[in-house]
């Protein structure tokens, strides 16, 4: 899959018309037509503002591998916070802060090689976390 793919992707999944998402990234629509039809390589600055606008991970819109929309690191560290101070008071009697901050390290960590963690997954790490204990 080219990188003009990946743009007509990513508006797909947007569920946006050329007109709009040319509109969010700054371009015309002629422009963005001939991205996605792979008549020509979109600049840096596209590529940066489409990244900015959409969350949309850099590695996967350049190269095709990984996944396609990742929060901020701050974003994913806020995440991975409010998922152990759930599960620690779910699963520890007296949680500790220090436990808490072992149990986000852990959500953190999942977030950047994954960039997303479903509640079930949360579950499942923080009651190996407590086994492993």
């Amino acid at each position: 899959m080219s990188i003009g793919q990946r743009f007509f992707e990513i508006r797909r999944m947007q569920k946006a018309t050329q007109m709009q998402f040319a509109g969010q990234l700054g371009l015309s629509q002629s422009a963005l037509v001939a991205y996605e039809r792979g008549e020509r390589d979109p600049p840096a600055a596209a590529i940066a503002k489409l990244c900015e606008v959409h969350k949309v991970d850099p590695t996967w819109l350049l190269s095709g591998t990984g996944i396609p929309f990742r929060d901020s690191l701050v974003e994913m560290m806020g995440k991975a916070l409010v998922l152990a101070k759930d599960f620690v008071l779910k699963y520890e009697t007296r949680p500790s802060r220090e436990s808490e901050l072992r149990l986000a390290k852990l959500y953190f960590q999942y977030l950047i090689e994954n960039g997303t963690i479903s509640n079930d997954m949360a579950d499942l790490l923080a009651q190996r976390r407590v086994v492993n204990e």
